[in-house]
């Protein structure tokens, strides 16, 4: 990933920080950008967690053919992509096909909600109790150089608990956690706002003092990572507090209500919208914790009906809206949970774990519009046609990042330690 440095900021003159949105962001990288490689396809990313695992024959992998015990309750409908059909409970996603990437043939062996979420969320390597492999925001964040006043990576409300956060990059290198939902009358993030009866110079007096007691610990010859964590958490904070433009994008309020509307007045909606805000802003790669679960070991199909159209509602306008303001081609929007669920259907009307399947939606950053890649067997069990690891998922993002997906950081043990061990990008999504 091509840095930003403090210099470029320079060059944004009069702007200066709150100036710094993403158009001027990327200007500045532009000019700064040397010979060091290709330019990477994704600047930005949105990243949907969906914890739980979405079953994907009621979803993205329709099989229509299956027995009854197995096909479920939902009809197919037709996409803008001929003969590709998705659930009848998507129908504004059906339209925006030719947005995104289904890739239908990633699989893995743990059908456990966390060895699997850390599978899936710690850059495609295997689960492994001595040493826990940084997710990706964590990667992008060491990747990438820290702008004043704007946040390189956010979580909202947090980063997924089920995940292994920054690894051993260290707490350094977690997300700025927005610890509020957006959803809420009162949603303010907690560390932004200002005391009552603090103004702004003596808040920067407040925040000179701690600059001062902190240099007294930083001349110790250890210092905790828990304490770097903390200490950049609040330099993020302060920072922030003193932009404006970036204290803005957390205000839900300056979003019109029609827009407010077509995401959703629900969990779901608003975190999508203000992902948009945050990237539009500067922000370089947003997680968003989906609030609903996906763990439907009964009543799945209750509980799709429900679900389904508050995800087709809030996705739909997020791929509307960063087409319409031109992010959407710098921006990587990926969606996934840890594994599919069960071709059969249990005896409470529910769906089991089942990792041998699966479904991912990609869209923007660079990724093929309308591409479904791989492809299940008639009972949506196994995969059939281009399978792939964990690992060869998490090159291929890295790769549209402009990151090299095996380069090598230190860990704890002191052994050089590649991002992802294994693995080699899809080539029909990342070129």
């Amino acid at each position: 990933m091509q840095l930003f440095t403090r210099r470029s900021a320079l060059r944004l003159g009069s702007a200066g920080i709150a100036g710094l949105t993403l158009p001027n962001l990327l200007r500045a990288e532009g000019a700064n950008r040397g010979v060091v490689g290709p330019a990477p396809k994704a600047k930005n990313v949105i990243f949907i967690w969906q914890q739980g695992g979405p079953p994907h024959q009621d979803t993205w992998d329709m099989k229509p053919t299956a027995p009854s015990d197995m096909r479920g309750e939902f009809h197919p409908i037709r996409t803008n992509l001929p003969g590709y059909t998705v659930c009848e409970l998507l129908p504004r996603l059906s339209r925006q096909i030719h947005h995104l990437t289904i890739l239908r043939g990633v699989n893995h062996h743990i059908p456990d909600h966390n060895p699997g979420s850390m599978f899936m969320l710690g850059s495609g390597n295997p689960p492994n109790p001595t040493i826990f492999h940084p997710t990706w925001s964590a990667v992008v964040k060491k990747e990438s150089q820290q702008v004043p006043g704007v946040p390189t990576t956010v979580a909202i409300p947090s980063e997924p608990s089920e995940g292994p956060g920054a690894g051993f990059l260290g707490a350094a290198y977690q997300s700025f956690a927005t610890q509020a939902d957006p959803n809420d009358a009162d949603f303010r993030v907690r560390s932004l706002a200002m005391p009552r009866g603090i103004d702004l110079a003596r808040f920067e007096r407040r925040r000179q003092l701690l600059e001062e007691t902190n240099r007294y610990f930083n001349e110790l010859d250890e210092r905790p990572d828990l304490l770097r964590g903390l200490d950049n958490f609040h330099r993020d904070a302060h920072e922030i507090i003193l932009a404006p433009a970036t204290r803005r994008a957390f205000d839900m309020n300056q979003e019109p209500a029609s827009v407010r509307d077509r995401y959703g007045r629900n969990k779901v909606g608003q975190r999508m919208l203000l992902a948009r805000r945050l990237v539009e802003a500067g922000v370089r790669f947003v997680t968003i914790s989906e609030p609903v679960g996906w763990d439907t070991h009964a009543d799945n199909f209750k509980r799709m009906r429900e679900q389904l159209p508050v995800v087709d509602g809030a996705f739909s306008a997020l791929l509307e809206d960063l087409h319409l303001r031109g992010l959407l081609q710098d921006t990587l929007v990926m969606m996934f949970g840890e594994f599919g669920r069960t071709p059969r259907i249990n005896n409470q009307a529910g769906r089991d774990h089942w990792p041998q399947a699966m479904s991912i939606v990609l869209a923007g950053g660079g990724v093929p519009g309308g591409l479904i890649h791989g492809a299940t067997d008639r009972n949506g069990a196994y995969v059939t046609d281009r399978s792939h690891s964990p690992a060869d998922f998490a090159c291929t993002i890295y790769s549209l990042l402009g990151i090299d997906p095996h380069k090598t950081y230190p860990a704890p043990n002191g052994q050089p330690t590649p991002i992802v061990r294994d693995g080699a990008p899809i080539r029909a999504v990342a070129g």
